[in-house]
């Protein structure tokens, strides 16, 4: 990376329209959870997955005694620059910004990653144009700084060591340290060690900063190396309506090898709730991870609030919901929170865009955070589960990407006649589970359709979403997209078994016998391990994971019943 010293021209100058308090209006606070407040404070991730509150004060003060850029930064004809979104004096506000496109109102705070791509003004120099976490917008120019690429010491980038891509942020420009270095994923093959990569949405890669803002500005993707095959971080897009593999023993030993504190021996609770209200138990325990520091901050220490629930950034400590117990906080996070909020495209407060952790482009990480990279550090802690564990967990589902900038129907049938359940709204990079696919009516030349997981809950006749009911039903909650407007991202391991194999054959000797059961029987109670076609034919009920409830389905088989 860049490691040079910064030129100081002329006299110090203050932050013009920036050095003043700042104070919230109603539009920079949003309803509990949505904003990481100061006190449980702004997360760094490293690349081993421990988890370190941001020093605020500390950042607030370096800003308060740097000298700023002159003016001629800040000129109009800078062709490659960086927008600096670090330039409110507190931590505690945040910058609001307009998505291109779509005139929706987004935030985010500059403390947590200060750098996005510049893409230009507008007529009278008001607004300027950025990208940044996936989202392309325009923010007030009294709210930013726009600096040359030429005179900052440091810009966001991806690499890969070992065969593991890391995502390293810079939360000042004008230091050579990084914030945060996050696990993304597996390289996919066409990234090489050694070699800093840019990209401000996580799919396309780029070895030159220059050609990237030139392809941003013509909203392409021409010169990045993987200009047709964009990336996605299985995690950040796996829609929180899936099952882990992980078990609560797993939880409980990845907790109790990093700290001591009030997410210990909770690993059943995200189980249980995982099954009963729809919320992928390793997504909720990855958040849970970030949010509370492994269960140590105080507000989980002192409040039992793992999720930062009711914390704004304006109201730190004092304003966080307090919980009988941290299992309550879990609780209300995955039945209220995720499964009746998150996860409702008719949410009463506009959260949905898409049950995925996300960034800001698309997902949770739209409105429940302030740091725009929150979902790639949620996501983080789920690699390291799977590091940890060598399982194939984050191979599990068949995901798919809809079609930019369409808001597709989601029906209840394979037909474009059939009723609409729901629509996913114009977000883009939008993912969805595909659980088979099927024939159906012929859009555009093409009958191929695909049966999806439901994000919301929905009524006993499949006909349409029931709101405020956090209970979900992973066998019955289903809906159908032509695969014309999707394409798949990944081939899961955790789907419709191939027509070879048998349910219930566990040990594949072609019949269905007491011994298959006793091998359920086994892995269930943890003594043995399956794998491959003897865990796909283990999953009876075909719900995703293998419960006593498939124990009991291969005995009944067995038994005639």
């Amino acid at each position: 990376m860049r490691n040079k010293l910064l030129t100081i021209f002329g006299s110090v100058l203050m932050m013009a329209g920036l050095c003043f308090p700042i104070y919230a209006s109603e539009e920079d606070v949003y309803e509990a959870g949505e904003i990481q407040d100061e006190n449980q404070q702004l997360m760094n991730v490293d690349e081993n997955g421990n988890v370190t509150a941001v020093d605020t004060d500390a950042l607030e003060q370096e800003l308060a005694n740097m000298p700023m850029m002159m003016a001629n930064d800040l000129a109009r004809d800078v062709s490659v620059g960086v927008v600096d979104f670090r330039t409110q004096p507190s931590a505690a506000y945040n910058t609001l910004y307009t998505e291109d496109g779509t005139n929706k109102q987004g935030y985010l705070n500059g403390y947590s990653a200060s750098d996005g791509a510049f893409l230009g003004y507008n007529s009278d120099g008001s607004k300027v144009k950025f990208k940044m976490a996936g989202v392309t917008g325009w923010v007030d120019s009294s709210k930013v700084r726009v600096i040359d690429y030429n005179n900052v010491a440091s810009v966001s980038y991806y690499s890969v060591t070992s065969g593991n891509i890391y995502h390293t942020i810079t939360n000042n420009i004008y230091s050579s340290n990084y914030a945060s270095k996050i696990l993304i994923g597996n390289n996919p093959g066409y990234l090489q060690e050694g070699i800093p990569y840019y990209s401000y949405d996580g799919h396309y890669f780029y070895t030159s900063y220059a050609s990237m803002i030139s392809d941003y500005k013509q909203g392409i993707y021409s010169n990045s190396v993987n200009a047709n095959s964009p990336y996605y971080n299985y995690y950040q897009y796996l829609p929180h309506r899936s099952k882990t593999s992980f078990t609560a023993s797993e939880l409980d030993s990845m907790t109790s090898s990093r700290a001591s504190g009030k997410l210990n021996g909770l690993g059943s609770d995200f189980i249980k709730y995982q099954n009963t209200y729809g919320t992928n138990a390793a997504l909720v325990y990855s958040v849970a991870v970030l949010e509370s520091g492994w269960g140590t901050s105080s507000i989980a220490q002192n409040k039992n609030n793992l999720f930062g629930h009711g914390a704004v950034d304006s109201n730190p400590y004092y304003g966080a919901n307090g919980y009988n117990s941290p299992s309550d906080s879990i609780l209300y996070h995955t039945k209220v929170f995720i499964s009746e909020g998150y996860c409702d495209p008719l949410d009463y407060s506009g959260r949905y865009f898409g049950s995925h952790l996300g960034d800001k482009g698309s997902g949770i990480n739209v409105k429940y955070a302030s740091d725009p990279y929150w979902g790639e550090k949620a996501a983080s802690i789920c690699w390291q589960l799977a590091s940890r564990y060598q399982k194939n967990d984050q191979n599990a589902y068949s995901l798919a990407i809809k079609t930019k900038g369409i808001n597709l129907n989601v029906r209840k049938e394979a037909s474009t006649s059939s009723t609409s359940l729901y629509q996913t709204t114009t977000a883009d990079n939008y993912p969805m589970i595909i659980l088979e696919e099927v024939q159906g009516s012929n859009v555009s030349g093409n009958t191929t359709w695909y049966k999806i997981q439901s994000d919301p809950t929905l009524n006993a006749s499949r006909t349409g979403i029931v709101q405020d009911k956090g209970e979900y039903d992973f066998n019955n909650f289903y809906g159908y997209v032509s695969s014309s407007y999707v394409f798949k991202i990944t081939q899961g391991n955790n789907q419709k078994p191939s027509q070879d194999i048998l349910l219930g054959d566990v040990n594949q000797d072609g019949s269905i016998t007491p011994s298959d059961y006793v091998k359920v029987k086994n892995y269930i109670m943890k003594k043995t391990s399956l794998e491959g076609k003897a865990l796909q034919a283990a999953d009876m009920n075909q719900d995703g994971s293998i419960t006593p409830a498939d124990y009991v389905k291969i005995k009944n088989t067995i038994m005639g019943k």
